[in-house]
């Protein structure tokens, strides 16, 4: 007669297939779950000599959104066996393993919808009588959904058998945060990835105990704030410029001088083409000043681009101008 696990393996939860992972400590089986509705697929993993029946018991009891659905929990010969369902996405190692390929990262509005869902599940977890501890915390046990949901893996306990503090969970997400900003891991002292979240990754990663956070609404506190800021920030670069200071309105007036000295110029009137020049001088030099002062005082910093792109056009206007008064309009006055 079939015993109770050979009948948990062949009739409920039938692998598919051989290991898809395996080492010293766990073994990890594609399942197709017949005991289930609709015989889903699913993971079944074996803890090998590890009772955590007790901790995957409550976990499935709880059923929360922040890690997969527990279909069964059973302990077998000194192994804790635990059906999972099987999700569609990739691990966050695997993400950044991509991205690194690819030699790109994630955008910060990624990074803080991943990093804000982790803090906000573990400070859930640790609010909890009696509190649940993710001692296992890596980038290959944290997943992301094809929707863009985060959900944990593997709970069990290190297996150093060190115990996990605010202090080392917070040093992880720091970690974690500057390398999904950064494609590199954080070097000491040294942490390079951007205005925006900064300071976050920095708190986290301080090794100072009275200048860490602590607890995790801290943590999501600044996270929020950070976030907020940066709406703020670009809604500031988005102000509106005042017409009288943009380039088509101050183009049509430095086009007009620049007329005027081309034609002088080229009639020989020197006097005249001395003022005209100075006077197309002065003027690009009060526009450039104002422009600048204008958004210095609203605190946006344009780019390369935006600085450059409308100069070089007013300049391409300007050799039209010069063309034409010398093909065109002169010739037709002589």
């Amino acid at each position: 007669m079939a015993s109770e696990k050979e009948l948990f393996v062949t009739k409920q939860y039938v692998p598919m297939g051989e290991p898809i992972s395996q080492n010293d400590h766990t073994l990890i089986y594609k399942v197709r779950c017949i005991a289930e509705p609709g015989h889903p697929e699913g993971i079944l993993k074996i803890y090998r000599k590890q009772n955590i029946k007790k901790l995957y018991t409550q976990l499935k009891l709880l059923d929360y959104s922040h890690w997969p659905h527990i279909y069964s929990v059973k302990y077998f010969d000194d192994s804790t066996l635990v059906v999972e369902e099987f999700l569609k996405g990739n691990t966050l190692a695997e993400l950044l393993a991509r991205n690194k390929s690819r030699r790109t990262t994630f955008s910060e509005d990624e990074a803080y919808h991943i990093m804000e869902q982790v803090c906000r599940y573990i400070e859930e977890l640790m609010s909890l009588q009696p509190q649940i501890i993710h001692h296992n915390l890596k980038p290959s046990n944290i997943f992301v959904t094809s929707t863009g949901r985060v959900k944990f893996l593997d709970f069990v306990p290190d297996y150093k058998k060190k115990r996990t503090s605010l202090a080392s969970i917070l040093n992880t997400l720091g970690s974690l945060f500057h390398e999904m900003l950064t494609g590199k891991k954080p070097e000491k002292q040294k942490y390079t990835c951007g205005k925006r979240y900064e300071s976050v990754i920095r708190r986290c990663l301080e090794k100072n105990p009275e200048k860490q956070y602590q607890n995790m609404q801290e943590v999501q506190t600044d996270l929020d704030f950070a976030k907020n800021q940066v709406i703020e920030e670009e809604e500031r670069e988005s102000v509106n410029i005042p017409y009288t200071l943009t380039f088509p309105f101050q183009g049509i007036i430095l086009s007009f001088e620049w007329l005027l000295l081309v034609f002088f110029y080229k009639t020989d009137n020197l006097p005249s083409v001395i003022m005209f020049a100075l006077i197309f001088i002065i003027h690009c030099g009060c526009f450039a000043l104002r422009r600048h002062s204008y958004f210095h005082r609203k605190g946006v910093t344009p780019g390369a681009a935006q600085t450059l792109l409308p100069v070089l056009a007013l300049g391409a206007v300007f050799v039209c101008l010069y063309f034409a008064m010398i093909l065109v309009f002169l010739p037709a006055m002589s």
